[in-house]
């Protein structure tokens, strides 16, 4: 290899290595800034679910505070009324004894005086008997008697009055008051404590709310910086990779297959034939390769092989793939574009320009990038409706279940109303021969009455049966309607679950089809590219001469023999060696989870424990693949569902949105381009016609003078007017090729915005969860996930219970009212010398069922 080869092939391998290493580097920064934001949004869901708490504390607080205020205010009226209370008690204690002391010295000075006048009663019924003096005394002596009877009367009534007065407890009152207004003093200045504490807490939270918030978004404001880097390196790195290094690259299958696959573009002459001179020997130049030589090296040791090394393994047919060249090959890296939604007829270049003898070629190539495209996006739209079909078909056998359970509670119901109409018609029959019966023994003993008693209890029992039977027939009359409804409805539900069924199946049905079609695109699509190999793993050992191992890094080279006759055209005879392709590993993946199925409630009633509280759902169930439950774990995280956060599917349209806006950018300056060109090029063709034309009436009035100075004179401008139309003819021709070149520009802008319109970013259901993603759930700790365990009755299927100390994944307890989402890990747990052998796999958690944690009954554990 010439010095000028080897400069130019070291400064291959430097560019290619120094942008894998940049995109390692930008990777490596991606990944960091996505677990910068994974955690700035925990954090803040924390500070949320917080706030949330503080909140209804404080709202709690408030009520009572208020409460207490108002308590407060109806207590210090108690003591103000109870004072003022006592104080008249005391004042009336005093004011009736006084009031009983006086009373009964009046009562003594009436009784004095009623004794006085019964003795002078008795000296005038002695001396002056039947005299008028004996008549007034008589009815003074009554008069004074009933005084003093009256007054003694009075006298105890003062003497209870002061007694009852004396006996109310004003002041216990009073105490009692005071000490309850104590009490609610003490409770008024807890509950403001409180309130003021809790109000404090919920400032702090907002504090803290807010500052995670602005994590958050400087977080995903790094995250989108770094993610734009890494594309763009990205970028770069295939545009250097095309150009310089043939466009060799690796792809490897998602899902492991026992093969990959290799493609790169033909090597392209640096002369074409006809660019030779006529008596120019042939320089091999129409096929100046001989072979196209892979070979696989680990990754290790890229860095020492060599061209030499690569010659030597020529000889070995294990340790290379070795691709002979069609012959006359036209190399179609040239022809082939982006992607496109321009009519392929708009490709045909205007009149007056050289025909391009590859136009059909680049039409065929156009039309399978279209085709291609076409089947990628039939087939994510069918992915999309199976999705729905799917989750149609679950909703209609929540709505069968439910409707064969209420078939069942309603002929249950007709079942047990006949039953009831049965004991009730012959309880029936009995009361009446048991009426009849006491009826016949009354009328036989009309003056007993027992059996009276006895018969019109009789009738009375009959009577209530009588009506007891009537509602019963009623209730079966509702009953059998109700059978009638829930039999429709139950017929409606199978319908509809029959026809979910066949939309699933047709929609599966549809997927098969569509990905056939996409199969068939492919193969299309990767014949018309220059190289497309694939390649079985025992097709190829390495350099080392051993058989690829599964998780170790490889490279491939790619080793252009050239034909000697090329070889002496150009007076090299080095063969030409790439730069290695981008680092790639073969891995087997675990099968995701799919259908994850929530489990409301336990179907065993005997687990309940009445001093826990009742959690929903209960558990979540699904089925597991039977070759890899042997070496997989199965770890059940629930994501908390917030609706308003930044996710992966936010970051992949961030990215997607920026790409779309250049491509549409440029195709508008490339319009705007093809217009100006088309206005020109016709103002051009104008001029040129006015040209021609002019030329042909100078040729015509030449022809016709006889004068020589005349036809001179005509000569001259004949000659200048031809000089003009070949200056315009030359333009025209230019800017016809301007054109030509900005259309093919355009459908190549156009292709590459289709294509990124079939890569775009598929619809998901859990649009506003968070970041999360595959490689942020391995790192979840253990105490955030669980492990699931097989169900003793089906060893393919496994479970999760959620209990009191279930967690989410960023290790909280379960919050009731809460949307969660459940998402399985597919965990490699096997043999740790083949952990390197296999990929871990997440569930399909962004189109994942939600659902509501609930405690039915938490109060339950306050009581106890």
């Amino acid at each position: 290899m010439n010095s000028y080869s080897e400069n130019l092939h070291s400064s291959v391998l430097a560019s290619l290595e120094s942008q894998e290493m940049n995109q390692k580097k930008l990777d490596s920064q991606l990944n960091s800034s996505m677990f910068t934001l994974y955690y700035a949004e925990g954090a803040e869901i924390v500070t949320d679910n917080k706030l949330e708490l503080a909140t209804k504390k404080y709202n709690q607080a408030q009520t009572v505070k208020e409460q207490a205020v108002k308590t407060k205010n109806i207590s210090t009226n108690i003591v103000m009324s109870a004072t003022q209370q006592n104080t008249n008690t005391l004042q009336s204690v005093s004011n009736g004894a006084v009031s009983a002391a006086n009373i009964q010295i009046a009562t003594n000075a009436i009784v004095r005086l009623a004794s006085d006048m019964g003795s002078i009663f008795s000296i005038i019924n002695a001396s002056d008997y039947g005299t008028q003096i004996y008549q007034q005394s008589i009815e003074a002596y009554n008069l004074m008697n009933r005084t003093a009877y009256l007054a003694e009367v009075a006298s105890q009534h003062a003497m209870e009055a002061s007694a009852a007065i004396a006996e109310v407890s004003s002041s216990t009152v009073q105490d009692k008051a005071k000490a309850t207004d104590a009490s609610i003093s003490n409770l008024l200045q807890v509950s403001s404590t409180n309130f003021t504490t809790t109000a404090a807490i919920v400032a702090a939270d907002n504090d803290a709310k807010a500052a995670a918030s602005v994590n958050t978004k400087a977080a995903q404001g790094i995250i989108e910086s770094n993610k734009v880097e890494l594309e763009a390196a990205k970028v770069a790195y295939l545009l250097n990779n095309k150009s310089l290094n043939y466009n060799l690259r690796v792809n490897v299958p998602k899902i492991y297959n026992n093969s990959y696959e290799v493609s790169f573009n033909y090597f392209k002459a640096p002369f074409k034939t006809d660019e030779k001179g006529t008596n120019t020997p042939p320089l091999g130049l129409d096929n100046p390769v001989k072979t196209y030589n892979l070979f696989l090296v680990k990754d290790s040791k890229k860095s020492v092989f060599s061209a030499s090394a690569a010659e030597e393994l020529l000889i070995n047919p294990l340790q290379r793939i070795q691709i002979i060249p069609p012959a006359n090959l036209i190399p179609l890296a040239d022809l082939t574009p982006p992607a496109n939604s321009i009519p392929l007829t708009d490709l045909i270049p205007p009149a007056g320009t050289p025909a391009k003898t590859n136009l059909l070629t680049s039409e065929t190539i156009l039309s399978n990038y279209k085709t291609r495209f076409q089947a990628i996006n039939n087939l994510r739209a069918s992915q999309q409706k199976a999705i729905e079909a799917k989750d149609n078909l679950s909703k209609a056998n929540v709505a069968l279940a439910l409707a064969t359970k209420e078939k069942s509670d309603a002929d249950n119901a007709v079942n047990n109303t006949k039953n009831n109409i049965t004991r009730l018609t012959k309880e029936l029959d009995t009361a009446k021969q048991n009426t009849a019966k006491a009826a016949e023994a009354a009328k036989k003993n009309p003056d007993d009455k027992d059996l009276a008693k006895t018969s019109a209890q009789a009738a009375r029992d009959q009577d209530t049966i009588e009506k007891s039977l009537n509602i019963a027939k009623l209730t079966e009359t509702k009953a059998t309607d109700f059978v009638k409804v829930a039999a429709d409805n139950l017929k409606i539900a199978n319908t509809n679950a029959a026809n979910a069924k066949n939309e699933v199946s047709e929609a599966e049905t549809l997927v098969t089809n569509d990905k056939k079609d996409l199969e068939t695109a492919e193969t299309a699509f990767k014949e018309k590219k220059d190289v497309f190999k694939t390649i079985n793993i025992l097709d190829l050992v390495d350099t080392d001469n051993e058989v690829i191992v599964l998780g170790e890094k490889y490279v491939i080279f790619l080793l252009i023999v050239f034909t000697d006759e090329y070889k002496k055209g150009i007076n090299t005879y080095d063969d030409y060696l790439s730069a290695p392709s981008e680092t790639f590993s073969l891995k087997k993946t675990l099968n995701a989870v799919k259908d994850i199925n929530i489990v409301q409630k336990s179907e065993r009633k005997d687990n309940t424990n009445a001093v826990l509280p009742a959690l929903s759902p209960y558990a979540v169930n699904f089925t597991v693949n039977k070759d890899d439950k042997l070496i997989t774990e199965y770890r059940c995280m629930f994501l908390p569902y917030k609706e308003n956060d930044f996710t992966k599917n936010d970051l992949d349209n961030f990215e997607e949105s920026i790409q779309e806006t250049i491509l549409k950018k440029e195709i508008e300056t490339v319009e705007n381009e093809i217009t100006q060109y088309e206005t020109e090029l016709k103002s051009v063709k104008d001029k040129n016609k006015e040209l021609k034309d002019q030329l042909d009436k100078q040729l015509d009035k030449n022809q016709e003078s006889v004068d020589l100075s005349d036809k001179q004179k005509l000569n001259d401008e004949i000659g200048k007017t031809k000089s003009q139309v070949n200056s315009y003819s030359l333009i025209e021709i230019e800017t016809n090729s301007k054109l030509e070149i900005a259309q093919t520009r355009l459908n190549h802008l156009y292709i590459g915005l289709e294509k990124m319109y079939s890569q775009k970013t598929a619809q998901i259901k859990n649009t506003k969860a968070f970041f999360f993603n595959q490689k942020l759930a391995e790192n979840v700790p253990s105490g955030n996930y669980t492990v699931a365990a097989a169900v003793s009755n089906n060893p393919l299927t496994y479970e999760v219970k959620i209990d009191p100390a279930t967690t989410d994944n960023f290790g909280n307890s379960l919050i009731d009212s809460k949307l969660y989402i459940p998402v399985i890990l597919s965990y490699y747990n096997g043999s740790e010398t083949n952990r390197k052998q296999y990929n871990n796999n997440l569930s399909d958690w962004e189109n994942e069922e939600s659902f509501t944690f609930s405690i039915v009954n938490n109060q339950q554990i306050l009581i106890n």
